[in-house]
């Protein structure tokens, strides 16, 4: 018995062990993480949703959003460490009057 890590690569890196498309790094079903999962989840996740939910809809109500008169909002995204904008949104924030 020997330790042979080379198993674990496709078939596409030469002399692979024939494990095609198995993914080591969990990246492909795991896109962004910031909380951790399992057993170590961090315990003030819901508290930090909770608290997210309040403050995007503090600025929704509070402020009045437009596009950038001319300006196409571009949906389109890219892979960094996190899912982003490939473009970076554009918006002209009015405070709601009272």
């Amino acid at each position: 018995m020997a330790f042979k890590p080379e198993r674990f690569l496709s078939n596409n890196y030469g002399n692979g062990g024939g494990a095609e498309g198995f993914d080591i790094t969990g990246s492909r079903e795991i896109k962004m993480m910031p909380f951790g999962v399992g057993r170590r989840i961090c315990p003030g996740f819901a508290l930090a949703l909770l608290h997210l939910e309040y403050f995007v809809a503090n600025l929704v109500w509070a402020f009045e959003w437009r596009a950038i008169e001319g300006d196409n909002v571009d949906l389109s995204e890219k892979q960094e460490f996190t899912i982003v904008m490939k473009n970076p949104l554009h918006a002209i924030v009015c405070p709601r009057l009272k």
